[in-house]
């Protein structure tokens, strides 16, 4: 295969998809990938990042044509050079990859491609998994952000099993960080489980809330070991919220794994107080701002 200068890769990869050739696409898309993993291994850091956007470009443009092979390997692609810049402690490049992933996985979400979207969560999960000891807050909550878009979008789209994949994300973060004691990023993640929560119910993932309920008590139960008293408040108020909106749904099997879950923290007392609503009220500003710089 011919490889293509940054310039006439760029050029190719959109041309390529606009004309639904997928060969083309795949050539511009392995030479923007050599190219950036080039200007890594040279400490290029701000090159390497336009490549990793043009990539990113020209893979969202795929997924809004369905093109899923493409897109699929766009989202490869991105984790190897997030893995690269990972090694070389590029946090920025690194952060721009991670970011792309999870943006086209909620795009192919939304485009009812399904095996591209849970690609982009399996691939975010294992980028997460190269160092989560290290991702400072606002990463950590970035991608919990990233995951809950893939799970929104997929619930919209009847796409059950991204649903699952996504909860499943989602809810490994919440138990690391839990471990470690990190109570803001504990209740971000809780907050996003409830609002997948919410859409698995409105379509009847009976399995997807399920799943959703069991993450959230997982989490709940590390942070009674951790002393966390506001997530554990918090993982008990979603916890009936979801109990109650899958009672409402006859989601049957949902609203008993919600009630066995709720069982595990009944005799622990948590005292709400409008102190408590402010934090939680301040959590989700603080998401709102980062989700305004994805």
């Amino acid at each position: 295969m011919i490889t293509l200068n940054e310039a006439e890769a760029v050029e190719v990869s959109l041309s390529a998809v606009d004309e639904g050739d997928e060969s083309r696409a795949f050539q511009a898309l392995d030479s923007l990938t050599g190219i950036a993993a080039d200007f890594l291994s040279e400490n290029e850091e701000a090159d390497a990042e336009r490549v990793i956007l043009s990539i990113e470009s020209g893979a969202q443009a795929a997924a809004e044509r369905e093109m899923e092979l493409v897109t699929i390997n766009s989202i490869l692609s991105l984790g190897k050079l997030a893995r690269k810049a990972a090694d070389k402690g590029f946090e920025s490049a690194l952060g721009r990859a991670f970011i792309a992933i999870g943006k086209l996985g909620k795009t192919a979400a939304a485009h009812s491609l399904e095996a591209g979207s849970k690609v982009a969560a399996t691939t975010l999960m294992e980028i997460w998994n190269f160092f989560p000891e290290k991702w400072d807050q606002e990463k950590v909550i970035a991608f919990s952000l990233l995951f809950k878009e893939i799970g929104i979008s997929a619930a919209i789209n009847g796409m059950e099993d991204v649903v699952l994949s996504a909860v499943t994300g989602l809810g490994e973060i919440g138990k690391k960080v839990a471990a470690k004691s990190l109570e803001l990023e504990t209740i971000s993640s809780m907050l996003l489980l409830e609002e997948i929560g919410k859409l698995a119910t409105e379509n009847y993932f009976d399995e997807a809330l399920s799943s959703t309920a069991l993450s959230i008590e997982e989490i709940g139960k590390l942070s009674v070991k951790k002393e966390l008293n506001d997530a554990v408040l918090q993982c008990q108020w979603t916890l009936e919220t979801l109990r109650v909106q899958a009672e409402e749904k006859a989601l049957n099997n949902s609203s008993i794994v919600a009630e066995v879950a709720l069982d595990n923290f009944k005799d622990i007392s948590c005292t709400d107080s409008e102190e408590k609503m402010e934090k939680f009220q301040e959590i989700k500003v603080l998401q709102k701002k980062i989700q305004s710089t994805l």
